[in-house]
This record gives structure tokens, C-alpha cells and sequence, in this order.
């Protein structure tokens, strides 16, 4: 119960606001790394601890209210299926719910809309046996293991499955059905001699509630979720047409979908997948039907031979996308320029997940010392963006800001970095990625800008995970050898004006930030000095976010300033295999690499579900995407905030985005709350 958990804090930590103010100080980081109670309130000033080491008594939380949210970039859409944006994802946890959520604190994964699912294993039948099991068999597409085109991308064939609880027996294998509505009705005796291969855990059959309401829409009727929204969802993956070519992946390993009843729906993927829970189940963008689906009899423009591409021209045109219809405790009621206002949602299903406030509004600023500024006029509330400048300057010890406000600072899994296009004819030059990397002083602009405190990264997975290797040093900031690996590429100046070049073309790039960033635009100003020290002439582009996203997904760019965060293990796939890496393909592989070696470890580690040993393989990536420099690798940051003291039951936590304002709340007694979740 919501209430009941905050009766039962204890305080981990005892970290003190100056902790990160003090350069070099250990921050809490690591205590990030493991699962666990995470405290509340950490930085409040009346949290800290007593002279007798005793903590005080938390405020008891009331209902109602409004917090306003600082939003650094207003989403094209809010449909994340669309728009695959830290922005996004992070509005949906108060508008939208997904079949299962990790939870924040334990990193299980547990039900969300659905009450439950069975994980169950497949038998691939050789040719010629399926008759033999008769209705059990079901027809899916399966991985070949170790087949690839000509084009070395994964092969799937047709094939006879049987799919249940697959166990060792005398001979070959038992499999037993476990999941509603299963094809296979008894347990079996399978010979070892009919099985072509067995892929653990690639069945997901979930089984949803049934009082899971969408967010009303004008002139449509009210809609509970069913098994047909879930899987239209899945579907809208499979139509290429559909703008959604960042996430399109991980529906791609689920080759078949099956409505079993109304509140029972099933996947298959292609072949054993690490993340398969956390992909169908946790992170599946879960779509109204009724709105999106031409095919459904509830659509207001029904057409149910509607052909895939005016699907998905429908799907990336609707309106709904700006005004999200979701399941969450929080439905949109405003969407404008400025601001996206969440009202609570009175027919929400789960009263202990319901959140405090009734309104929550996320307030659009996109230049972050405007922003500072309407947070010292009490114009937003949190603000998560706070300058190092500030930070650790007078900004935040002003009388304007300590009486109203405190700052933190958390980290979770992310990273920034500058995306280097390598379509671009001077960037597909290793040397050229690698001299630049030499030639920025990377541990200077963590001590002056940083304080110390930030950690420079190596590689593309969270600095926290096991998956990231520690061992891996950084290129040292070197431009004498800068220069020399240029020059030994053919790069060096030929005229005379300061500027290397080649065949007559002069190293020129563009470095495209988004504006309003001080943080990017700080880093661009010195990695342009510092690149004008070795003969590159680097260009600024300040451009607004909707411009930058299409430019990147355009591959219309240079170099770019941007952040990743991710689960705390990640699918490199993403980011990295070669089939999103193509000069048209738009996705989340933003510098275009294509490696058939790291398509191959990719796909491995992808298969492997042994922890320890799948940690290795992203080792491996991790030495070689580093060795060929497609992004430069920058700093995993604390993320410094401040926020209105009078917030309370603030956490943090290794899940992204860090924290959950659903979780927040007033103090009994502040005024327009009240004791319960219903108002009177």
C-alpha cells in the first residue's frame, strides 16, 4: 500500500547535500549497483540527520495538489511507439501504464495490466514429425541458428513447434502445457531425434485484468483494455511503414501473436532473447485499438480492408498521438506549446498506485537559465537540469533559492556522448574519429566543469552494469599524436590557412546541438578549440529539438551532442548492429556503424541467458566499439536538481528516468490537500 510504505522508511543513507559540492568527493553512486530500500528525501534540509544520528519523523502524506514538472523538449508526439524520447518515457509513467513494471526498488518485474503470464519453451520439430502431434503443433517462425543472408543479417524459416514447460527425459524431452489456452492439452514424451533445437523462455502468454479502462476521448464510449489492443500493439511493429524504426527491433524477434480470448493474449519470439520480459512486457507501447486499428468495429472510420500502408499512415497522422489516450493514473487534459497538463484519472484500476496529486503539469522551457529563473519564481517546481555553474556556484546559496528550495543530485543508467556520422565521407575515416578523440582533454573538462564528480565512460553500456568494463582506459589527451594519426591518413594542412585536408576537401565539421543547452554548448565551444589545434575546423549549429531528431533520424549531420539512457542491461542491437545502420533507415543507430563482427556478438550475447557469460560478450562489443570511436564517449553525469521544498516522499533510483513523481506528495496540512485519494 502506498501509505503504508512510506510508515516503513529507513534511512540508507546519510548523505549530506555538500557531498557533491566538495571536489573529488565520493559520491553514492555506487550504492545504485545493487537492488534495495532507497530512501526518501535524501537532500531535504528537514531530513537530514539529528546530532544523536537519529533521523526525523517523515511528514504524513496528503492527497491533492499540483506539482509543475520542468520539460526541457516538447515530444513531436506522446505516442511512444513514434517517438522513442527520455522525454516520452518519462511523461508515461503517470499517463500510461504497460503489461508488466519493474519495480524501482527490487528490479523485479511484476503485473501491471495483466494479472500474470506463463513463460514457456519451444520444441522445433524437424520436418516430417508434426503430423504426429497433431493439433499441438503450431506453425512459427524460428531463428536459424547461425544462418544469415547475403547480407549476413539472421535467417528465420517456417517451422512445427510445440510449446509448453520443456524438461530433461529418458530419450529426449517432456513438455507440459502451462500457460490458458494452450494448443499442446497433455504432457508429452518428445524423442530426442524429432527436435531440430529448443529456444528456453520464448513463449509469453499474459492474462489481463478486466478492469483496465482507457483514458476517455471525445465522442467515443467507454473502453476497457482487451487482448486485441495488446495485440494491434505488437502489429504495428510488423507494418514497415509505421514511424517507428527507432524501437521496430525488439517486435521483430516476436514473430507471431495470437488473441486466445478476450484477456488472454500470447507472443512467440524467434529464438531465446535475455530481454524478452522486459521487451513485450515492460516496454510494449500498449495502443488503443478502438482509435488506432481501421480493421476494429469500434473505430469511428472503420475499413477493414484498409491495406498496411494507409494503416500506417493512419497510425503516424492521428491526432490522438499529441493528446495521448493512455491506461495510467493521470490522463492529459491540455496539450499546448507551453504546457501538457495530467489530471487524475478517476477510473484507474490500482487505488495504491494512484498518486498523491490531482494535477501534475509539465511546464515547457526549453532554455535551461530560463528555466532556472521560473524556478526561483516558484513557477515550476522540479527542475532536473541544474548548470554545474550554478550548481556550485552563488546561484543555488542565494537567499532566493534557499528559502523555497534545495538541490541533489542523483545518477542512473545513461551517457552522453557525440554521435559521429560515419556516413559522412571524412568520418567514415577511422584515424579522423580517433584523432579526435586524442585531441580533447577529457579529464580537465570533468575536474573544471564537472568538479570531478562525473564519470568519463568508454563504452555504450550503463558506467553501474555489469556489462560495462572497467578496464578499458580511455585514449589519452594527446595532440601531437592527434595530428600525427591525421597526417598519416593523408590528413595535413596543404594551403597553408590552418585546416587540414585531402583530395581538396578541407576537414570541415558541423556540430549540431540542441539550443538552449549550456552543457553541449560549453562542450562544443571547447572541443572546437581544441580541434582547431589539429587542423579540424568544427562548425556550431544550435537547432531547436524537432529539428535536430528529424536531422539525426535523416542522418542530415555531422556530429552530435546527445544522451542515451537505457535499461540496466541493454540490447546493443539498438544502437549498434548494422541492419539499423543503413544511410535510409531511421533509427536509434545514430552514427551509422555497421560491423559484421559486432552483428555477430550482438546476436550471441542476445541468445545467451547465462548472466555471467552474456556480461563477456557485451565486454567484447564494449573493446571494440571504443577501439573505432563511432561516437565520442563523454561523461556519465550526476543529475543535479532542485526542487520545491515543500515536496516530499522524493526517491531515487538505478531505473530509468532516475525517479517517479507519481510517488510525491504534500504534507498533511498544506493547503488544497486533503486525507484521501477521493475528493469530497
Amino acid at each position: 500500500m502506498m501509505l503504508n510504505s512510506l510508515c516503513l522508511i529507513v534511512s540508507v543513507l546519510a548523505t549530506a547535500t555538500s557531498a557533491l559540492a566538495q571536489e573529488g568527493a565520493t559520491s553514492f553512486a555506487d550504492d545504485m549497483r545493487e537492488p534495495g530500500p532507497r530512501p526518501f528525501d535524501t537532500f531535504h534540509p528537514s531530513n537530514q540527520p539529528r546530532a544523536d544520528g537519529s533521523m526525523p519523523t517523515p511528514p504524513e502524506p496528503a492527497f491533492g495538489g499540483r506539482i509543475i514538472l520542468h520539460l526541457e523538449s516538447m515530444p513531436a508526439n506522446l505516442n511512444r511507439a513514434l517517438e522513442n524520447s527520455n522525454v516520452t518515457r518519462t511523461m508515461h509513467l503517470a499517463m500510461h501504464d504497460s503489461l508488466v513494471r519493474r519495480d524501482w526498488e527490487t528490479w523485479e518485474y511484476e503485473p501491471h495490466v495483466c494479472k500474470g503470464w506463463d513463460t514457456e519453451d519451444m520444441l522445433v520439430l524437424k520436418p516430417g514429425v508434426a503430423e504426429k502431434y497433431g493439433a499441438a503443433v503450431q506453425r512459427v517462425r524460428v531463428r536459424v541458428p547461425g544462418g544469415t543472408d547475403e547480407d549476413g543479417m539472421p535467417l528465420q524459416r517456417e517451422s512445427d513447434v510445440l510449446y509448453g514447460r520443456v524438461s530433461d527425459a529418458a530419450g529426449g524431452f517432456q513438455i507440459e502445457p502451462i500457460s490458458h489456452g494452450s494448443a499442446l492439452k497433455e504432457t508429452l514424451q518428445v524423442p530426442a531425434a524429432e527436435v531440430a533445437q529448443i529456444e528456453r523462455g520464448s513463449v509469453f502468454t499474459f492474462n489481463l485484468r478486466d478492469d483496465v479502462y482507457w483514458h476517455p476521448t471525445q465522442g467515443v464510449e467507454k473502453h476497457k483494455l482487451d487482448a486485441r489492443d495488446v495485440h494491434f500493439s505488437w502489429s504495428v511493429y510488423q507494418n514497415p511503414d509505421v514511424d517507428c524504426d527507432q524501437v521496430r527491433f525488439q517486435y521483430l524477434k516476436i514473430t507471431k501473436g495470437e488473441v486466445v480470448d478476450a484477456h488472454t493474449v500470447r507472443f512467440f519470439y524467434e529464438s531465446q532473447y535475455f530481454a524478452a520480459l522486459r521487451s513485450v512486457g515492460a516496454s510494449l507501447m500498449l495502443l488503443p485499438s478502438h482509435l488506432y486499428d481501421l480493421s476494429d468495429p469500434d473505430n469511428a472510420e472503420h475499413r477493414a480492408d484498409a491495406p498496411p500502408k494507409e494503416q500506417a499512415v493512419y497510425i503516424n497522422e492521428h491526432p490522438v498521438n499529441g493528446k495521448m489516450i493512455g491506461l495510467g493514473p493521470y490522463r492529459i487534459t491540455e496539450h499546448n506549446q507551453e504546457y501538457i497538463d495530467l489530471e487524475r484519472f478517476g477510473d484507474y484500476y490500482d487505488a495504491d498506485r494512484a498518486g498523491y496529486f490531482d494535477t501534475i503539469r509539465w511546464r515547457h522551457i526549453p532554455d535551461d537559465n530560463t528555466a532556472f529563473q521560473a524556478l526561483l519564481n516558484g513557477e515550476i517546481d522540479f527542475f532536473n537540469r541544474v548548470k554545474s555553474a550554478d550548481y556550485f556556484g552563488q546561484a543555488t546559496q542565494i537567499p532566493e533559492f534557499t528559502k523555497s528550495l534545495y538541490k541533489g543530485h542523483f545518477y542512473y543508467p545513461s551517457f552522453g556522448f557525440t554521435a559521429l556520422n560515419t556516413h559522412r565521407p571524412a568520418l567514415q575515416d577511422r584515424a579522423v574519429r580517433v584523432a579526435i578523440a586524442h585531441a580533447f582533454d577529457f579529464e580537465d573538462h570533468r575536474r573544471t566543469t564537472y568538479k570531478g564528480v562525473a564519470n568519463q565512460v568508454t563504452g555504450p553500456f550503463p558506467y553501474i552494469s555489469p556489462a560495462y568494463d572497467h578496464s578499458i582506459e580511455a585514449f589519452p589527451f594527446d595532440p601531437d599524436e592527434a595530428q600525427s594519426i591525421l597526417e598519416e591518413a593523408g590528413w595535413y594542412d596543404r594551403n597553408s590557412d590552418g585546416v587540414a585536408d585531402k583530395d581538396g576537401v578541407e576537414l570541415e565539421l558541423e556540430f549540431m546541438l540542441q539550443s538552449g543547452n549550456d552543457a553541449a554548448k560549453n562542450f562544443a565551444l571547447r572541443l572546437q578549440e581544441s580541434l582547431a589545434e589539429v587542423g579540424i575546423r568544427l562548425k556550431i549549429a544550435q537547432v531547436e529539438w524537432a529539428t535536430m531528431n528529424e536531422r539525426l533520424q535523416n542522418r542530415d549531420y555531422d556530429c552530435s551532442s546527445l544522451g542515451w539512457s537505457s535499461p540496466l542491461e541493454d540490447d546493443p542491437e539498438q544502437l549498434w548492429h548494422s541492419k539499423w545502420g543503413g544511410p535510409d533507415t531511421r533509427s536509434s543507430n545514430f552514427s551509422g556503424t555497421r560491423n559484421p563482427e559486432l552483428d555477430q556478438l550482438i546476436e550471441r550475447g542476445q541468445r545467451e541467458l547465462d548472466f555471467a557469460k552474456r556480461q563477456a560478450i557485451w565486454h567484447q562489443i564494449h573493446a571494440i566499439i571504443y577501439a573505432e570511436q563511432p561516437f565520442l564517449f563523454m561523461y556519465n553525469l550526476p543529475r543535479k536538481f532542485a526542487l520545491s521544498k515543500t515536496v516530499r516522499g522524493v526517491q531515487f533510483f538505478a531505473l530509468r528516468p532516475g525517479y517517479n513523481p507519481v510517488k510525491w506528495y504534500y504534507p498533511k496540512g498544506t493547503p488544497g490537500t486533503r486525507a484521501t485519494l477521493a475528493r469530497n
